[in-house]
């Protein structure tokens, strides 16, 4: 497996969950950090936790809706550490609701967060691990970007395009020394689950993933070979069944 040792990775919605998990994991492989997320309190907590571990951090708090946020994040990483190595697209959102009850602002929130970001963050990248003819991009999709779920239309929506956006990728940025993998988890023990009925207890006593398991198979996703790729992940508990 190849070393992670001062590689730099780049993290949307890291403030939290599955993102949060995963920067902590990459930076106890020793991967130098930039993290992107909405809420700035806890994005810093996240870097400070980081830091502990050795490695260099540091955050752009910023919303991944919009164009500029991606444009200002890739430029930070190289003005910080002169290169991008991973990229890691988990910025996301989800609305349980029938399509009655899904306005046209719901699916536009939910398509800008989840679609949107990752391909302007994957555009601004692409270009510097082209340069150095290697990179590793991830696009978190989800289970249910393989099987459609009722109540969740947009959702739904925004996760198959992922899983297409990953394809093409593939296809397209392969011969240039850049990885693709499209992540498909389960359902997470994270804040993301909470609502609509789930409780901060319930979630807790799921059994669902957990940050660190999701973090883990994406270190492992990062580590490997130079001649073998991830084209997708598929990661469920052992509770749950297919």
């Amino acid at each position: 497996m190849e070393s992670l040792q001062n590689k730099v990775a780049v993290v949307t919605g890291a403030s939290s969950g599955f993102g949060r998990g995963t920067a902590i994991a990459l930076a106890e492989a020793g991967v130098n950090l930039v993290l992107t997320a909405r809420r700035e309190a806890k994005l810093a907590q996240v870097v400070a936790q980081c830091q502990k571990l050795g490695v260099k951090a540091v955050y752009y708090s910023g919303d991944a809706q919009k164009e500029q946020t991606a444009k200002m994040v890739i430029e930070k990483a190289i003005k910080e550490f002169g290169k991008i190595d991973i990229l890691v697209n988990n910025a996301g959102i989800g609305r349980t609701l029938s399509i009655q009850d899904t306005t046209m602002a719901d699916f536009d929130l939910v398509m800008n967060t989840n679609v949107r970001s990752a391909y302007a963050f994957t555009k601004y990248v692409v270009p510097y691990m082209v340069k150095q003819h290697d990179g590793q991009i991830i696009l978190t999709s989800s289970v249910t970007g393989i099987v459609g779920h009722p109540d969740e239309t947009a959702y739904t929506c925004s996760k198959f395009a992922l899983r297409g956006l990953g394809q093409a990728l593939d296809k397209e940025l392969l011969d240039k020394g850049i990885r693709t993998c499209v992540f498909c988890p389960h359902a997470g023990a994270t804040e993301f689950e909470l609502g609509y009925g789930r409780t901060a207890a319930g979630i807790a006593e799921s059994g669902f993933l957990t940050p660190e398991d999701v973090g883990a198979a994406l270190v492992n996703v990062c580590r490997q070979p130079r001649h073998s790729r991830v084209v997708e992940l598929r990661l469920a508990s052992n509770n749950v069944t297919y």
